[in-house]
Order: structure tokens, then C-alpha cells, then sequence
């Protein structure tokens, strides 16, 4: 009886095992992620920058006052992704991405990102970038996406593009796309109470398979106190008691054959409500952001182009026509540039010219040139061009900018090669031709030197 007893204990503990195994078997394991190394050397990062939301490492080109000779830095820095996706069915999904960044040489022994590249490395630097179940609903057939997730505009990135926490839902009816979302910037405080959210609506419409119009609606209510911390490099931006904004846009893109046309259309308005200690009265805002971009073959390569407008403002008055971004959660990267915009392979170090489209109340009027040449099937090389200018002299910035608007020209070339499938060695070059919004505002009065870069790139994806 015993043995019986005994044999029908361990017959049910394994069924049970086998039966909770069951689901754990039937989920599908996704592992994906990136490391990539860059070694850097310029005049140009090593510039101090001021009131940046990290301090030096990110912010924007600010020469003012100091030495017209830019020391000249080199440093390496690396960044891993890791990205594990639990897998259900084709319905269901739980997504996680990760990243670990460093200088090489900057900390150890402590607790910190974008640390831990000094001797002995030990620092605990593991960032969390997403967490968010995507799942399709069986009752709607919507697709839904919540949690902490990867947003970008419909607008090439001019307003905001940022993990955020939040809820998507999107549906395809035939040829159109829709989505609806709901995103919490911030919260601090009394939960719930000072919190800064974004209510997001965006279509998308296939006339024909060549020819693609959309439109999208954000609203961002912004309830946190003038004594919270906000991004001080700009004199109206995202600072108030209350501030809304209503970002109401179009976006189209046409396939001419030979030549892709793109572009957009976005008008912001809302109130920035008073803050005594800066401006002691509300200021209603009417601003507007613009782009036309092409992109065709051309000979053996494919050329591009881009221009873009951002509204600014003078500074004074009731009204500001000065386009309120979120803060530095974005950049315009179709311009292909590496120091006049933000370089999109930038890391723990990312500093630009035009560091937002805002540009601290002063908008931005810009071009760009590239063209992408295929030499191999493993060599590839892309030059680029492009030109600022701010659209207002704002009379509250940093820098007496009488002498001019323009910002200056950019210059750069890239080399790549594909050493395997999945990893890619590229050189790189960067030369900024600095304008007249620049001239003696170094030290004593001088012109500073002009910026550049140089920096090699291994990039690894699986």
C-alpha cells in the first residue's frame, strides 16, 4: 500500500510539472541587440555647455566666452541593446529593451548611467528603455501596445521621439491606419496631481499605393510647478503653471517614380501660463513647423534632400511664435548631419549646433543635401551637406546675435564596411563652417574656430 501510495505522489507531482511546463514550453524566446564602439576626435564636444540637462555631455554649442582655440578631445565610447521579447502566439508578446552605456575611462564603483568605463568597472548602469506588452485584441482586432514604449511623431521627429510610458491602440480599415494613445510625460509630486500628458491621435491614408496622406492630433497638458525642474536653455519653453498645447498637423508622401516626395505641415497653439520670477504674464503661443524632403536615384547612388522651417520668436509681447518641442526627447536626423544637428550615433556625448528645433525661442531655417554611393557589396560611402540659420534673433538668448542668423554649414562623409552580414566598420568626417550669429563671441571678442570631427564607428546587430 505504501509503495502504491507512494508511486501515485510521484506520478501526480510529474503530471503537474508537466502540466504547468506546458505554457512555459510554448513560449517563444526572442533575443535581439546591437553593441557598438566609437572613437572619437574633435574641437568640438569639449566645449563647456551650460544648463544642460546632463550637464556637459548634451546640450548645445555654446563657444561664448570662452578660448576662440577649442581644445582638442578624443574619447571612445560604447553602448550596448539588449532586447528579449516573450512570445505567446502571433497575438501576444511581452517586449523589454535594455541598454548599457560608457566612455571608456569615465567612473567605476558607483551607481550612475553612461558610467562605468573606468578600471575596475563594476557600476551598476543598466537602463531600462521599454517595457510593454503588445498584443492584438481579440474582440476589436486593434493592435495595443501598453506600457513603457518607443513614440515618435508623425512629423520627422520636430516635436517630440522618446520612450514613454503610456497606452497605443491602432487599426488598419482597409487603406487607412489609425491610432489613438494616451502618454504621461511626468509625474511628481502628489501623483497625478503634477503630472505633464499627452492625449495622441494619428491617421494615415493610402489614396493609392503610390500616394499616402495623414494627419495627427496631440495634446499636451502640462500641470507642474515653476518649481519643478525644467529644460532652462530656452526662456519660454514648457514653463508655466498649467501650460497646454494643441499640435494639429498634415504629412504626405508621393512615390513621382523615379522620385519620393515627402513632407509635412504642423500648427501649434496653447498658453504658457504666468511665471512672476520670469515674465509676470500669461503668453499665448501661435507657432508652426514645415518640411518638403526628395529622395531618387541618381547614377549609381540615391540623392536626398531636405529642407525644414521652425518658427521662432523675438522675444517680449503678450504671444511668443516660438515652436514649443519636448524639451530634448527629439531631433530632425533626415539631414544626415554629425555637429550643426544631433548625430544620431551619438551616446553618452551629444552636443549640436541646433539642439532642438525649438533652438532656444529662436526656431531654425535649414537645408540638406546627401547622396548615398554603393561601391561594393560591401563598401558604401554617403556625403552630406547642410546650412542653418535661425528664423528670429530672440533677444533673450545667451548670445548677442546682431552680428547675423546664419549658423553656419556642414560638411561630411562616411565610409562603411561590411566586415560581416550583421557587422559594419565606418569612418567618418565632420566640418562645420561657423556663420556670422557666431562672430566675436569667443573670448576678447574673437571668432571661434570652426568645429570638426573625426571618429571611427564598430556596430554590431543581431
Amino acid at each position: 500500500m505504501g509503495i502504491t501510495k507512494k508511486t501515485l505522489m510521484i506520478t501526480a507531482s510529474a503530471a503537474l510539472t508537466v502540466a504547468t511546463a506546458v505554457p512555459a514550453l510554448a513560449l517563444e524566446n526572442e533575443f535581439h541587440g546591437m553593441f557598438r564602439l566609437k572613437g572619437v576626435v574633435n574641437n568640438f564636444n569639449a566645449t563647456p555647455v551650460i544648463n544642460s540637462p546632463e550637464g556637459s555631455p548634451y546640450g548645445f554649442y555654446l563657444p561664448a566666452g570662452i578660448d576662440k582655440d577649442a581644445p582638442t578631445a578624443t574619447y571612445l565610447e560604447q553602448r550596448a541593446r539588449l532586447m528579449y521579447i516573450a512570445k505567446a502566439n502571433d497575438d501576444l508578446k511581452l517586449v523589454t529593451h535594455f541598454e548599457i552605456d560608457s566612455r571608456w575611462g569615465d567612473a567605476s564603483y558607483t551607481n550612475s548611467r553612461n558610467k562605468g568605463g573606468a578600471i575596475g568597472a563594476d557600476t551598476v548602469n543598466l537602463e531600462t528603455k521599454s517595457v510593454y506588452l503588445d498584443f492584438n485584441c481579440p474582440i476589436t482586432g486593434a493592435n495595443v501596445k501598453v506600457g513603457m514604449q518607443p513614440y515618435d511623431d508623425a512629423f520627422k521627429g520636430v516635436l517630440f521621439g522618446a520612450d514613454m510610458a503610456g497606452l497605443l491602440v491602432s487599426r488598419s480599415f482597409g487603406p487607412l491606419d489609425a491610432s489613438a494613445g494616451f502618454f504621461r510625460f511626468d509625474d511628481s509630486g502628489l501623483p497625478g496631481k503634477r503630472a505633464r500628458d499627452m492625449v495622441a491621435a494619428t491617421a494615415r491614408y493610402a489614396v493609392t499605393k503610390d500616394i499616402k496622406v495623414g494627419g495627427a492630433y496631440y495634446f499636451i497638458g502640462d500641470d507642474r510647478s515653476e518649481t519643478d525642474t525644467f529644460v532652462r536653455d530656452y526662456l519660454f519653453q514648457q514653463q508655466g503653471e498649467t501650460n497646454t498645447f494643441h499640435n494639429l498637423g498634415i504629412n504626405a508622401e508621393a512615390n513621382l517614380g523615379p522620385v519620393t516626395i515627402d513632407g509635412f505641415f504642423l500648427y501649434q497653439f496653447g498658453t504658457l501660463e504666468d511665471i512672476a520670477a520670469i515674465s509676470g504674464r500669461d503668453r499665448d503661443v501661435s507657432a508652426f513647423a514645415g518640411n518638403v524632403g526628395a529622395r531618387g536615384k541618381i547614377g549609381p547612388g540615391t540623392a536626398r534632400a531636405e529642407f525644414l522651417y521652425v518658427s521662432g520668436d523675438t522675444g517680449g509681447g503678450s504671444s511668443t511664435n516660438s515652436f514649443q518641442s519636448i524639451q530634448d526627447e527629439h531631433g530632425f536626423y533626415n539631414g544626415n548631419l554629425q555637429l550643426l544637428f544631433r548625430d544620431a550615433y551619438a551616446m553618452t556625448i551629444d552636443n549640436a549646433v541646433v539642439y532642438t528645433s525649438n533652438n532656444k525661442d529662436q526656431g531654425v531655417i535649414a537645408g540638406f543635401l546627401g547622396y548615398d554611393l554603393p561601391i561594393t557589396s560591401k563598401l558604401s560611402s554617403s556625403f552630406n551637406a547642410g546650412f542653418a540659420s535661425v528664423a528670429k534673433e530672440n533677444r533673450n538668448t545667451t548670445l548677442d546675435t546682431s552680428n547675423g542668423k546664419y549658423l553656419g554649414t556642414e560638411v561630411n562623409a562616411s565610409v562603411d564596411y561590411k566586415l560581416f552580414d550583421n557587422m559594419t566598420a565606418s569612418v567618418r568626417g565632420a566640418y562645420v563652417i561657423l556663420g556670422d550669429y557666431f562672430n566675436d563671441v569667443a573670448e576678447g571678442g574673437k571668432d571661434p574656430d570652426d568645429p570638426y570631427m573625426g571618429s571611427v564607428i564598430l556596430n554590431y546587430a543581431f
